[in-house]
């Protein structure tokens, strides 16, 4: 046995070594999670009042020293930190070294050669110096929830430094008048408690073998432990593991290939997150062989270009096909509404991102920000788009492409909203019946504000299924009431000519006889073609409650007319 002739030599080797006073540095390499990260300054860029220069601060929570010497941080590329003593209860700024200069007025700075955080986000990771990971964050720009500060010049602190679950309710943009808080307690410093299960968001197969489950948040790290979990019927489950040190993402591996244009569905059971919540039982997702993208599978439903104050616009598609489709291969166009030049192309998403027939998706820069303003489906059928389209609020036109072939296209301008709405900002226009055409104008309305004013990721508050008819023209509702509660607050008149080549106009009159409104006379018809009206008569005034008929003329290239009234009643809540 090896023996220290004094405290200071039993120091500088040992893992822990605690005492009352500090004159003399006690150094520590211990392999727990002693030093945690506390804010990070990614864009400072605008100038709020800290200096104009990206930092990382970390903090130690023990109640010893420790020498950062032979520490790493990674954010890309691995930065080794000097060997700095960090006292307990202390915080430590690391900087590029041409940055110490101005930040080192805030607190002890750590100087590394070179320091390069993405402003839109990336995974930052603390190892000690025996190589074991200590303590990492994934950051995203999302994470502000307030498009003012994601702008830059404000950092992203943590609000509780002993919850050691990473999820990202423990983040929040700084409330500190300088924009941060560098070398200093946190401004947003508080408890956090998790007592919401993990949730399965979706599933995607990098192979014919396997099957990828992405959850809300970190699961245990023993979680997995037990292949009865995982059930997926018709099928045998080979292993199951992590695919990073994140914990929210699990591979399930099986010994037979998928067959082709069969969706698959696993089942979860019994697992728990990183705070011991478990999952509801019998948690399922699909997955399965995409098929290749072709018009008129996917297609515009949503469309937001006006958001409130500190909003985010979000375009929502649906998927009209029967067929698994991966979005990977979908570009999102905008086109200039005047020269019809594309102004920016962006991929919906570089990995694999499988979308299921009947399925809404929500593309949105922020979808946290989208999620707290309205009701929705969050975080299921969400998508983060850091490059999204800059939607006008007066115009726009917007297109799908897959394999340089167009999708779908969506033309839209602030006049498509109802008439009699007060204001706009915060509505969304709604596609109607998703299979309608999203180039006719007819197609949308204004979403209900009784609702929300959008329904991102739910079925539209528009929405309205034609009647079955026999007839070659029906009528559905019966009866409406555009006072845009989202309950039948469009009339819409379905078309079949049975023949091509046929054009068609509708007139609208009341009781009296007399006529109110027109569709654009002599529109050639498709095979299935529908119309609505919203209730405003030709002079931009609401038609009052009472009885209407609809008279819808079909003319045929034999020269053939055909006459159909449809008799309807326009009522409103007393």
């Amino acid at each position: 046995m090896k023996f220290f002739t004094s405290l200071a030599a039993f120091c500088l080797l040992s893992t822990v070594c605690v005492q009352k006073s500090y004159s003399q540095p006690i150094l520590s390499t211990s392999n727990g999670a002693e030093i945690i990260i506390t804010e990070i300054l990614a864009d400072p860029d605008p100038v709020v009042g800290l200096p104009e220069a990206e930092f990382v601060e970390l903090y130690n929570r023990s109640s010893a020293p420790i020498n950062l010497n032979g520490w790493i941080l990674f954010d890309g590329s691995s930065r080794q930190l000097p060997a700095i003593v960090l006292l307990p209860d202390s915080f430590v700024i690391v900087c590029s070294t041409t940055n110490s200069s101005l930040l080192s007025a805030f607190g002890t700075c750590a100087a590394v050669s070179s320091l390069s955080l993405t402003n839109t986000g990336e995974k930052i990771a603390l190892r000690n110096p025996l190589g074991y990971p200590v303590d990492s964050v994934t950051y995203s720009d999302s994470w502000y929830g307030s498009s003012f500060k994601k702008d830059g010049g404000w950092s992203l602190e943590r609000i509780d430094n002993f919850f050691d679950c990473a999820i990202a309710s423990n983040w929040a943009p700084s409330e500190a008048s300088a924009g941060g808080t560098p070398g200093l307690p946190n401004s947003i410093a508080g408890t956090i408690t998790d007592d919401q299960p993990p949730l399965l968001i979706r599933a995607w197969c990098p192979n014919s073998y396997g099957v990828i489950l992405v959850f809300n948040e970190p699961l245990a790290s023993d979680a997995i432990s037990n292949l009865a979990s995982f059930n997926c019927p018709g099928l045998q489950i080979d292993s199951v593991f992590f695919t990073d040190q994140a914990l929210n993402t699990v591979q399930v591996v099986f010994p037979t290939p998928f067959a082709g244009g069969t969706i698959y569905t696993i089942t979860v059971n019994n697992i728990t997150d990183c705070a011991g919540n478990s999952i509801a039982a019998n948690t399922s997702e699909r997955f399965g062989i995409a098929d290749s993208i072709r018009e008129q599978m996917i297609t515009f439903n949503e469309v937001l270009f006006n958001p409130y104050e500190n909003g985010y616009d979000f375009i929502e598609l649906f998927h009209l096909g029967n067929q698994i489709t991966d979005l990977q291969f979908l570009d999102l166009l905008q086109i200039d509404p005047e020269t019809g030049v594309v102004e920016s192309s962006t991929k919906i998403t570089d990995e694999s991102f499988l979308f299921f027939p009947g399925d809404y998706l929500v593309i949105t820069e922020n979808p946290f920000a989208v999620a707290n303003q309205y009701q929705s489906s969050f975080p299921k059928y969400f998508l983060t788009l850091n490059d999204m389209p800059s939607m006008n609020i007066d115009e726009g036109h917007i297109q799908l492409m897959a394999y340089g072939n167009l999708i779908d296209e969506f033309k839209y301008d602030d006049k498509m909203h109802f008439e009699l709405l007060t204001d706009q900002k915060g509505i969304s226009l709604e596609k109607i019946n998703p299979s309608r055409s999203s180039v006719d104008r007819n197609s949308w309305h204004s979403a209900s504000p009784l609702t929300g004013g959008a329904t991102p990721g739910l079925q539209n508050s528009q929405f309205s299924k034609m009647g079955n008819s026999d007839m070659d023209v029906s009528v559905y509702p019966e009866i409406f009431s555009p006072d845009q509660d989202g309950y039948n607050d469009v009339i819409q008149f379905s078309v079949a000519p049975g023949k091509s080549g046929t054009l068609s106009t509708i007139k609208i009159f009341n009781e009296h006889g007399q006529e109110i409104y027109e569709t654009n006379g002599n529109e050639l018809l498709a095979s299935q073609s529908v119309f609505s009206w919203d209730g405003i008569m030709k002079n931009k005034e609401r038609a009052p409650v009472g009885i209407y008929v609809a008279l819808v003329q079909l003319f045929r290239l034999d020269g053939t007319v055909n006459y159909f009234k449809l008799p309807f009643v326009l009522a409103l809540k007393i």
